[in-house]
C-alpha cells in the first residue's frame, strides 16, 4: 500500500513514473506490502526468457525468498535511481530517506531485489552504477550507504506526519523507534 502522495506521469526516458503532488519530509512511510499486494510464487526465472523476466519485473519483484510481489497501487511506477529518495527499512515499509520536493520523482534503489537481470541505469545521477546488478550479499559498501540513509530517517518517523499511520499500526508495522531498532538496519 503506497501513500497517497503521488501521481503516475511520464518522465523523460524511463516511461512512467511516480512524482511527488507535494512536498514529502524525510522520514516520511511511503509504502508497505499489504495484503492486496499479490505473492507470485513457483516462477523459476532460469526457465524464462529475458524478455519474460524484464516483463515480469515491469509488474513485480523478487524477493529474497524466491517469490514476487505484484503491488496491489501505484509503487510498480518507483523507477531506480542510484541515489534514490526512497529506501526499504527491516522494518516492512519503505522510507522517504531524503525531502522529496513537490513534482520530485519519487525513487527506489532496485539493486536491493534479488533479480538475476542485468539492467542498463538511466538515472545520470554523479553516482550511478551504469548497470544495475543484484549482487546478494549486497556490497559492504553499498550496504553501509543504504544504512546510512535509512537510519538518519527512521529516526525522524516520529517527528513527520505519517499518512499511513492507521494502515501501519493495523498491520502492526508502525512500532516506536529507538536507537536499537535502527542501528539493525544491516543485514
Amino acid at each position: 500500500m503506497i501513500a497517497k502522495l503521488f501521481e503516475v506521469r511520464e518522465t523523460q526516458n524511463r516511461g512512467k513514473g511516480l512524482f511527488a503532488k507535494d512536498f514529502i519530509p524525510k522520514g516520511t512511510i511511503i509504502c508497505f506490502e499489504c495484503e492486496k499486494c499479490k505473492v507470485l510464487t513457483g516462477i523459476d526465472p532460469a526457465k524464462m526468457t529475458v524478455k519474460e523476466k524484464e516483463a515480469l519485473l515491469d509488474y513485480a519483484y523478487r524477493k529474497k525468498d524466491g517469490s514476487y510481489i505484484a503491488p496491489c497501487d501505484e509503487t510498480r511506477y518507483l523507477n531506480h535511481s542510484c541515489n534514490a529518495n526512497i529506501l526499504g527499512t527491516e522494518s516492512g515499509f519503505d522510507i522517504a530517506v531524503m525531502d522529496i520536493k513537490k513534482g520530485e520523482e519519487a525513487t527506489y534503489d532496485y539493486r536491493d531485489f534479488y533479480d538475476d537481470l542485468i539492467m542498463q541505469c538511466c538515472c545520470r545521477e554523479e553516482n550511478c552504477c551504469k548497470e544495475v546488478t543484484f549482487t546478494h550479499p549486497v556490497p559492504a559498501e553499498l550496504l553501509k550507504y543504504w544504512n546510512e540513509k535509512t537510519n538518519a530517517a527512521l529516526k525522524l518517523v516520529n517527528k513527520v506526519e505519517q499518512p499511513l499511520k492507521e494502515y501501519l499500526k493495523q498491520k502492526s508495522i508502525f512500532l516506536p523507534l529507538d536507537d536499537k531498532l535502527i542501528n539493525n538496519q544491516i543485514t
